[in-house]
């Protein structure tokens, strides 16, 4: 399921080129028959003109579709609108509280702060905040589904994955005939896959099984928004 979803561009990342990493978070629910994985990715959206917490979900029992995969987009900030002189450009800060979910959080960040950098100035004491509350949450995974792992840092591999067809297996032909020249320690691999990538096979043991056990991780975590500098590129 998970190979199927980045297929279909589905699978979330968190180097996504519209929106400026902020912070992640990983949810598992399961029981004996049902199983979903939410992925919050939150990011500075210049083309929302907001924080958005973006909520991928992935599963066999999702509300309001007959599909494998689902999306919600929520917006963070009450007052973006009243934050950035947007003349002359680039747009500076007003110095005034940002207001989240009704609660005004102060910072010290300077006229000239770019957007992503102000907004990523608010993880460290408000990241929960700007993350999904268990309300919007079960709005894409049924209230009795047991949460069984939540993870707040894991993992990530960037993903290439192209979809079945016979473009894929025209290149899939090229590479392998230009792998053949190359030595073996040096060969990039033709496609990276979520069942490449310990962490998402071990999520998946934790799903099939409700058993958060099988979360093992031997990798270090690296999806603090430093790590992905080219988040929001485009």
């Amino acid at each position: 399921m998970f190979d199927r979803a980045a297929e279909q561009l589905r699978f979330p990342q968190p180097e996504h080129p519209h929106s400026y990493l902020m912070t992640a978070r990983l949810h598992a629910f399961s029981d004996a028959d049902r199983w979903a994985l939410v992925v919050e990715t939150v990011g500075y959206n210049p083309r929302a003109a907001n924080v958005v917490d973006a909520q991928h979900a992935l599963g066999n029992c999702l509300i309001g579709t007959a599909e494998n995969w689902a999306t919600q987009f929520i917006n963070r900030v009450d007052n973006f609108q009243d934050l950035f002189e947007e003349q002359p450009w680039p747009p500076r800060y007003r110095q005034v509280p940002i207001v989240v979910r009704g609660q005004e959080l102060r910072t010290d960040a300077a006229p000239t702060t770019p957007p992503q950098e102000l907004f990523r100035l608010l993880v460290p004491e408000h990241r929960d905040l700007m993350l999904g509350t268990d309300a919007e949450l079960r709005q894409l995974v049924p209230t009795d589904l047991p949460r069984v792992l939540r993870l707040d840092d894991w993992h990530h591999t960037a993903l290439r994955v192209s979809p079945p067809g016979a473009e894929r297996d025209r290149r899939r032909h090229l590479h392998e005939n230009l792998a053949r020249h190359v030595p073996p320690g040096q060969r990039v691999p033709f496609e990276i896959r979520p069942s490449d990538i310990e962490t998402y096979r071990q999520i998946a043991e934790v799903l099939a099984l409700a058993d958060p056990s099988h979360y093992q991780p031997t990798l270090p975590p690296n999806t603090h928004w430093g790590n992905w500098p080219m988040s929001g590129a485009l």
